[in-house]
């Protein structure tokens, strides 16, 4: 009883430290690499405004709490494919493998590509009819298991690249999250620390370039010098959840039938400000589900929408879901996911 009170007292420390930290008098955007890091995965996530480092149950949760994952407890496997900003697209396929008592083993690929971008120079600023590529790519492999009654923990290591043109540059990274499911009508928190690990230095072909040392002198000769940019570092963050079945089995208003889910959580960025979002999910005989949510204080952000179908197999579950998410004077991002439990 000692042990669940400081845990409690613990997570009300971390909550209240999350809404009332302040971000810098200055903007930190645009000082991080890896951005790609942050674009969300699983339509069930996005639709319910990424309020998923508490909602540990489905695939998803690989990428947004590794300790969701212990949770899991038979195999399943993953796609999400997401239509981003600037026709780029961001696609991510998950596999957990439950192992019993010794915890659950997922793999994850976290993939960016831009599609073909025409170059230009200053004197062709329309163009010049070559083109070149962006494309990223996260590979990680999470272990997750129960540390006690209710307490779960998971850790993801990742190798990371990004490559643009003829440059690149690869780090690793690292996640780390808890999950505690209260006993109070299913009510559940998740911790997490996401993109921690070395910076990244970009290098590669298009940055030899010719360099005369010595520009009075007519004998000296033309040599080719190898650039490297500065380290930037990853996109760390942390994550306070909150979820509540607020209708459902365990829930505040009991009901075999019917399912509501409220859940919200703060961020605090290492090159943003701090925000923070809230999302429900509605269900139906565990069978149909809609969701919404939104995000605050972000630039273009805000409300997201979604739904989802659970379709059985014989012992098989199917997952299709949607989201929507809208943004700003952006055109609206759809997210498409679909899964197997066996």
């Amino acid at each position: 009883m000692n042990l669940m009170n400081a845990s409690r007292r613990s997570i009300l420390f971390l909550l209240v430290y999350a809404v009332s930290v302040h971000g810098e008098d200055f903007s930190k955007a645009g000082t991080s690499a890896g951005q790609f890091l942050k674009i969300p995965v699983g339509a069930k996530a996005m639709s319910m405004a990424s309020t998923s480092s508490s909602v540990a149950d489905d695939i998803s949760t690989l990428y947004w709490n590794p300790a969701g994952a212990a949770s899991i407890d038979r195999f399943e496997i993953g796609v999400s494919h997401t239509s981003w900003l600037a026709d780029i697209a961001h696609n991510y396929l998950a596999i957990a493998l439950p192992t019993g008592d010794n915890g659950t083993v997922g793999f994850s690929v976290d993939q960016l590509n831009s599609g073909d971008i025409e170059t230009t120079t200053i004197e062709a600023p329309k163009g010049t009819g070559t083109y070149y590529t962006a494309a990223d790519i996260a590979l990680s492999v999470t272990y997750a298991r129960a540390i006690m009654d209710r307490v779960n923990i998971g850790v993801s290591a990742k190798y990371i690249s990004q490559r643009i043109a003829g440059t690149s540059a690869q780090t690793v990274g690292f996640d780390l999250g808890f999950l505690l499911r209260t006993d109070f009508y299913g009510a559940t928190m998740g911790i997490a620390f996401r993109n921690f690990g070395p910076a990244l230095t970009m290098s590669g072909t298009e940055l030899i370039k010719t360099v005369d040392l010595d520009p009075v002198s007519a004998i000296n000769p033309v040599v080719e010098a190898d650039l490297k940019t500065q380290a930037y570092a990853l996109p760390a963050s942390f994550h306070v959840s909150f979820s509540m079945p607020v209708v459902g089995p365990e829930g505040l208003i009991p009901s075999g039938s019917s399912s509501f889910v409220a859940s919200v959580e703060g961020v605090h960025l290492s090159d943003n400000p701090e925000h923070f979002s809230v999302g429900a999910e509605y269900g139906f005989t565990k069978t149909f589900f809609l969701r919404g949510g939104y995000i605050f204080n972000t630039d273009e952000e805000g409300s997201t929408f979604g739904a989802g179908v659970n379709i059985p197999i014989g012992a098989s579950v199917f997952t299709v879901d949607y989201a929507y998410a809208s943004f700003g004077v952006f055109p609206a991002v759809h997210v498409f996911s679909l899964g197997i439990k066996m």
